[in-house]
């Protein structure tokens, strides 16, 4: 089976799952018969690639590190935009890998409209979509017949969606609550060991999982769009981030943390769903925890997410200081998940 993709966003998640394409060629040929070709890769500024076979992703690599674009491919380099792209070319599965847009989520809901409209199957690890258009973009890509998967959206590659998915059929989610932001809890972390927040910072920005301006995590607007996210899938809540009661990191200083741990207890940022009045609550707020609770243990750039149904109590999972491969391969089980449903003829 030629399983053909186009990739809108080629930043350092599309290229670490370019190379994860890559490195796992031959054992998708032997283990899954599949040959997975990329005839697309669109880029906001550093160009985009159409062809009508294979891009050779070595390349595209390559011209991404030693060029810092990929306006020096070849031929294939066009100034299409991604929009008219999706339009153009000939591809079975979208993967969209744009950066999150806060306020709107725009404009990959649209790269992925399209996409659906086209007759393609849409992955992405972008949270905006999911967070701010969900029940939309499912009705689409149903009333479409594509399938639209986004495990790489909440908590990297530590399959939330799918554990709910597949192995909780028939319950109902009641409530959600975890530790969904990285840079804030590792910050929170460095701080109970006395350093300053804006030194903790810094030593997210050196670690490379914090941006060069953390408003979105310090501030909790990316914990607010992972619980959005989680609430919008799981419990049909229609939200977007906006709508959650918010607050972020940046007022907690040393001296409560220290107070806090005097008092064996310890202070982390917590998102939570919650159903209330036939409709879903959602917070994001600093909380005092104590060695009771199941997030006592969650240091550093773990995260965490407890989920309870009404018929198998509360489950909780966890993942350990994620990086890139585990975004990527997010993405790439998602791709074969959706390749397992088009040889099964389900969607």
């Amino acid at each position: 089976m030629i399983l053909r993709l186009a990739i809108i966003g080629f930043g350092n998640v599309g290229q670490e799952f370019a190379r994860m394409l890559l490195s796992r060629r031959d054992w998708l040929l032997k283990s899954k018969g599949l040959d997975v070709e990329v005839l697309a890769i669109a880029t906001k500024s550093k160009g985009c690639l159409v062809s009508k076979k294979a891009l050779d992703l070595d390349r595209a690599l390559t011209e991404m590190m030693n060029e810092g674009s990929l306006k020096s491919y070849g031929h294939e380099v066009t100034d299409l935009n991604p929009l008219k792209m999706i339009k153009d070319c000939d591809a079975d599965i979208m993967v969209e890998l744009s950066p999150l847009n806060i306020e709107s989520g725009q404009p990959a809901i649209d790269h992925i409209r399209a996409a659906m409209e086209s007759g393609m199957d849409v992955i992405t690890a972008n949270k905006g979509p999911v967070a701010f258009a969900y029940r939309n973009l499912r009705n689409t890509a149903r009333s479409n017949g594509v399938r639209f998967r986004y495990e790489g959206t909440v908590m990297d590659g530590t399959p939330i969606f799918s554990l709910v998915e597949r192995t909780l059929p028939g319950c109902e989610i009641l409530g959600l609550k975890g530790i969904l932001n990285s840079t804030s809890n590792f910050v929170l972390t460095e701080m109970s060991n006395g350093k300053s927040m804006e030194h903790a910072i810094e030593l997210a920005q050196e670690g490379g999982f914090a941006e060069t301006d953390p408003s979105l995590d310090i501030d909790g607007w990316d914990a607010a769009a992972k619980i959005t996210a989680l609430a919008n899938v799981m419990m049909d809540a229609d939200a977007n981030p906006k709508l959650v009661d918010r607050i972020g990191v940046r007022e907690v200083t040393v001296e409560e943390i220290g107070k806090a741990s005097a008092q064996g207890k310890k202070i982390k940022l917590i998102a939570e769903a919650t159903r209330e009045s036939g409709g879903v609550k959602l917070e994001v707020k600093p909380r005092l925890i104590d060695s009771q609770n199941v997030f006592w243990t969650i240091d550093g750039t773990s995260s965490a997410l407890t989920i309870r149904s009404d018929l198998m109590g509360d489950i909780t999972i966890s993942g350990g200081n994620p990086g890139l491969t585990q975004t990527a391969y997010a993405v790439f089980s998602d791709m074969l998940l959706i390749v397992e449903s088009i040889r099964a003829g389900t969607l």
